[in-house]
């Protein structure tokens, strides 16, 4: 089977849109390893250029003319490679309008209605731009032959707001970034209660309410708890008792990949409250430790993350104290505790992996290309 792939960016880098196409592309080479990439650097440098435009609430990845000039670049590379079938990952700008003759898997966090109507940063888009933005997704889903998307949130939506047949759609999620299986620790209960925040976003994230939380919970341990925080920078948590500010760790550089280990091993929970989050890799990463996330009630992450089964979901707008409640109801039960660790590495192995989301694919290739 000759597969082309073709992705929102690079696949080429683990940098790219946290991680994601490398590591499908690394998942469907291991299943079909006849898979061509097909890269798009200039134009894709020339779009993000052009992408400063957003701030003045125009879309330009989903102008018409920027798709027409992506169909003609894949279309040529396409008559080349003469695949058996497209792979596209993300990349529904690229691909809405190229020749249909080809079969397509297309798979992503969540479709452009939902995402645009979701996240806070895309509602200044004018009505002009949110139609030709649906406009383009519709163009891309007739020429789709199966979706498989990340969450039952976004799959749901999806067959709602396209009309998309359930049977074209599948709830396929995505896997932890990471480069090979950590080895299963159990976790320190001799110590302080240790909590890690992973994420660049801090204010969508939910890094205030994580703060807070960590203030609840400071002054009902008598201090007795730890807060690592990896990616941001925060002002308001540096200086605080027992608040390390790791900031970026680069997981491509063989001695801070083993300070993100041991941070994860030595951690309790991942505690990431997400104001809007489409999918989350971050909690798969904390299901492939084995450690229980902490996380909130939207988009997709309950998808990820199973309430009282391998985490804690709590409602949106729930206190900082509801929060706490929470965790040290559960954190004072440690054969509870132990088991929901356990729940979560074993979900991880099963389910919130790479190896399975090609899996997934490959079944989804073969009903496309038996069906087209």
């Amino acid at each position: 089977m000759r597969v082309a792939y073709v992705s929102v960016a690079t696949p080429s880098s683990r940098r790219s849109w946290s991680g994601i196409p490398w590591y499908s592309l690394r998942a469907l080479r291991e299943r079909f390893p006849d898979t061509h990439v097909i890269d798009t650097p200039r134009l894709d440098r020339a779009i993000e250029t052009l992408a400063a435009a957003e701030r003045f609430r125009v879309n330009v990845r989903r102008n018409p003319l920027v798709s027409q000039l992506y169909r003609r670049a894949i279309n040529a590379a396409l008559e080349q490679i003469q695949p058996d079938v497209v792979v596209g990952v993300a990349a529904a700008h690229k691909l809405a309008l190229i020749d249909p003759k080809w079969p397509m898997v297309y798979a992503s966090d969540a479709l452009f209605g939902t995402v645009v109507d979701y996240y806070l940063k895309y509602h200044s888009y004018t009505e002009r731009t949110r139609r030709q933005g649906n406009k383009l997704q519709r163009e891309l889903l007739k020429r789709t032959d199966r979706v498989l998307l990340a969450s039952s949130w976004a799959a749901q939506d999806a067959m709602e707001r396209y009309d998309l047949p359930h049977e074209k759609v599948r709830v396929v999620p995505m896997g932890a970034n990471i480069d090979s299986v950590p080895t299963f620790a159990e976790p320190p209960l001799d110590g302080p209660l240790r909590l890690i925040f992973v994420g660049y976003a801090w204010e969508r994230k939910g890094g205030p309410l994580v703060l807070d939380i960590w203030r609840e919970l400071h002054g009902r341990t008598d201090g007795n708890v730890e807060l690592h925080i990896i990616g941001s920078r925060p002002k308001a948590a540096l200086g605080l008792e027992n608040v390390i500010v790791h900031g970026a760790i680069d997981k491509t550089d063989p001695a801070a990949y083993r300070t993100f280990i041991d941070l994860y091993q030595n951690a309790h929970f991942l505690l990431m409250p997400s104001r809007q989050e489409a999918y989350g890799i971050v909690y798969c990463e904390a299901a492939a430790f084995g450690r229980p996330s902490i996380g909130t009630e939207t988009g997709g992450v309950p998808t990820i993350v199973r309430d009282n089964e391998t985490g804690l979901i709590l409602p949106f707008d729930a206190s900082p104290k509801a929060y706490a409640d929470r965790i040290l109801a559960l954190w004072s039960d440690p054969g509870r505790y132990r088991a929901m660790c356990h729940a979560a590495r074993k979900d991880f192995e099963e389910r919130l992996n790479w190896t399975q989301w090609g899996q997934s694919v490959e079944t989804a290739i073969n009903e496309a290309v038996s069906g087209h």
